[in-house]
């Protein structure tokens, strides 16, 4: 069975430093070393911590190690944003950031 720590690796494919799932652990509350059951994978900690990891990837620089390169498309990073916000606005956490948006256009006919 996975453990917790490895099913948030399953997230992405990007090297994650492992500070950062002991920070998150941290955070939420979750112990990385548990089995990851039906039950936990459900529960808050593990989603807000699952959250956390996606807003990390989505926000993390681009990698080039040796002659492997790890980016995001910005597609890719919007999704994972946009999927972690919405976890936190479902569980109600601090981390939730409301969506704004900025109206552009033309008003009057001299600028």
């Amino acid at each position: 069975m996975a453990t917790i720590l490895e099913s948030l690796k399953s997230i992405s494919d990007r090297p994650i430093p492992q500070s950062v799932f002991t920070t998150i652990a941290i955070k939420r509350d979750v112990k990385l070393t548990d089995d990851a059951t039906q039950e936990i994978l459900l529960s808050k900690p593990y989603r807000l911590a699952m959250a956390d990891v996606m807003k990390w990837v989505a926000d993390a620089h681009n990698v080039r190690q040796a002659d492997v390169q790890f980016d995001l498309l910005y597609s890719t990073r919007q999704d994972m944003k946009n999927a972690a916000n919405a976890i936190y606005e479902e569980l109600e956490d601090d981390a939730f950031i409301p969506e704004t948006k900025t109206k552009f256009g033309y008003k009057g006919n001299k600028l």
